[in-house]
């Protein structure tokens, strides 16, 4: 008996080295020999500075004409992920400028966007025949699958920051690209009628259908978003974690604008420095006005108004502003809380964090090992 047992114990790595050939050959793989899921790129905290792309967004301007870019836009790109475009995993980032006279054409695309508009005023977005007016501060949806596309009639040019899924529906490989057949789609309906239709908020009209799980409202006005979180703050402190916050959500259903997307307003107060938290589902942040600071697992960061961070998921993240601060935000946070994959959860007492002085004081956070499997980009 043990004779055998000791030959069964020599064959058996040439009889394991062959079954590994066969199941290669049917281009599969064992379990027990695989880390687990596949890993992909960490999306890591980043901060870019509004006033190092300006001036690149003014040359681009310049010497890129629009028959060759259609949208000059410059991306933000995670130093965490071997992409070499996009913010975070699952959404991008990008900064566009428009000249005045300029007319982009029309197509559309499963992936949504939005625009928040940094600077400038004068131009338009149109969706599927709509034309809405941009100012500053203002957050437009280019839902997924309507037709888009936009101009410029003021005098100055204008600069916007793009958010997209494009990385999360591509993972999903449910993309889509059409560009529209007579190169400018019509307008088949009154300029901002949707902010008429739907404006309000709290009233609807009674005979208009809209099916779409996307918001009917195309463009929610800063100024309506300021007002509201300036009345919210006459009530209480808000959410300990991200001041006085509001979402941007669908008036006829409660739910989210776009429904890949989460997206937010936050206003803090002088001085007033949030609870740490983290959370599933990486989250984009832009500084329409203020100063402040944020600690992301662990290290500061300094933001003025036009700047954009990152906080990937499930990282420890707390603000303070130095002055009246306005955040916006989206997120994945939509899709996760659809399928139940949203969590959160304060800064333990005893995590090792401290708050000291003033400033966020953090143990050594080990560093991540840099992927080793390297990947082509993506056009």
């Amino acid at each position: 008996m043990k004779a055998t047992a000791t030959k069964t114990a020599q064959e058996a790595p040439d009889a394991m080295e062959r079954f590994y050939e066969d199941v290669k050959r049917l281009h599969g793989r064992a379990l027990w020999q695989t880390e687990g899921p596949s890993k992909v790129p960490p999306t890591v905290p980043y901060l870019w500075k509004y006033r190092d792309f300006r001036p690149l967004l003014f040359r681009a301007a310049d010497i890129v004409p629009m028959e060759l870019a259609e949208r000059r836009a410059l991306f933000m790109a995670n130093p965490g992920i071997l992409h070499d475009w996009q913010a975070s995993n699952s959404l991008l980032a990008n900064l566009q400028i428009i000249k005045p006279g300029e007319v982009a054409p029309s197509h559309r695309h499963a992936a949504a966007a939005l625009r928040l508009i940094v600077e400038g005023s004068g131009a338009y977005t149109a969706v599927d025949g709509e034309k809405s007016y941009m100012e500053p501060g203002d957050f437009v949806t280019t839902p997924g699958g309507t037709w888009h596309d936009h101009g410029h009639e003021g005098s100055a040019p204008m600069v916007w920051l793009d958010g997209l899924d494009v990385p999360l529906v591509q993972f999903l490989e449910a993309s889509s690209y059409q560009a529209y057949p007579d190169w400018k789609h019509p307008l088949t309906r009154p300029d901002d009628a949707s902010l008429r239709l739907y404006g309000s908020g709290s009233l609807k009209p009674t005979w208009v259908r809209h099916d779409a799980k996307h918001s009917p409202l195309l463009n929610y006005k800063f100024s309506q978003a300021y007002a509201t979180l300036k009345s919210l703050a006459e009530l209480g402190e808000g959410s300990p974690y991200d001041g006085i916050s509001v979402e941007y959500v669908n008036p006829l259903t409660g739910g989210p604008a776009l429904p890949t997307m989460t997206c937010c307003a936050s206003l803090l107060r002088p001085g007033q420095r949030t609870k740490a938290h983290r959370h599933t589902g990486s989250t984009i942040y832009h500084v329409i006005k203020g100063k402040g600071t944020s600690v992301i697992a662990g290290k500061t960061y300094d933001w003025e108004e036009k700047d954009t961070f990152v906080v990937p998921s499930w990282t420890y993240h707390e603000h303070q502003g130095a002055a009246e601060s306005v955040l916006f935000s989206y997120s994945d946070a939509a899709v996760l809380k659809a399928f139940g994959l949203f969590r959160e959860e304060p800064l333990a007492e005893n995590d090792g964090h401290q708050q000291v002085t003033g400033k966020f004081e953090p143990l050594p956070v080990p560093e991540r090992a840099p992927p080793t499997q390297s990947r082509k980009r993506r056009v």
